[in-house]
Order: structure tokens, then sequence, then C-alpha cells
């Protein structure tokens, strides 16, 4: 289990110092809708808000932070997640 610690540390830095350079054009989906001609028929509001919306954080006018921030949160979330619930299924 000590193995695990240095991989996040480093997994954390490359999204804190990678995530502001994220590119900003629309991901392979939405390029694919608007190819294909159905891009107009998303839904204008999403049915539910994201906490990140756009890869940022409400409340911080520095969008590079505000991106790195988001970076770092999402790699926690997507670690933390499986790596508890995989303690709760040792017990």
């Amino acid at each position: 289990m000590k193995t695990i610690w240095p991989f996040l540390a480093i997994a954390v830095l490359l999204a804190a110092l990678a995530a502001p350079f994220a590119s900003s054009f629309p991901d392979g989906l939405e390029w694919v809708a608007e190819k294909s001609g159905f891009y107009h028929h998303a839904a204008i509001e999403p049915p539910l808000s994201s906490p990140l919306p756009d890869y940022s954080i409400p409340g911080i006018s520095n969008s590079i932070l505000g991106t790195s921030l988001s970076g770092i949160i999402g790699t926690l979330i997507c670690f933390l997640l499986p790596f508890g619930f995989s303690l709760l299924r040792r017990k």
C-alpha cells in the first residue's frame, strides 16, 4: 500500500501542471455531433449542474489557478472513490 502514495503524488502534480494546457477545442463527441449535424439537438441547459463547470472553480477569477485546482480535485476524486470502495470491500 505504501507504493500507491508516490504515484498519487505524481498524478496530482501532473494534473496541476498539465491541466492549464488542455485544449479549448471541442472534445471528440462534440466534434462528431457538429460534423454530423445533430449538435443543435443538445440540451441548452443541462439537467444537472457541475460543481466544476468547464474545468474551472466558480469564484476563482484566475483561470490558470482554477483549472489547476480543478485538475487536482478531479484526480483525487478519480483515485479516492475506487480506493475507498476497495477498502470497504476488503472488510
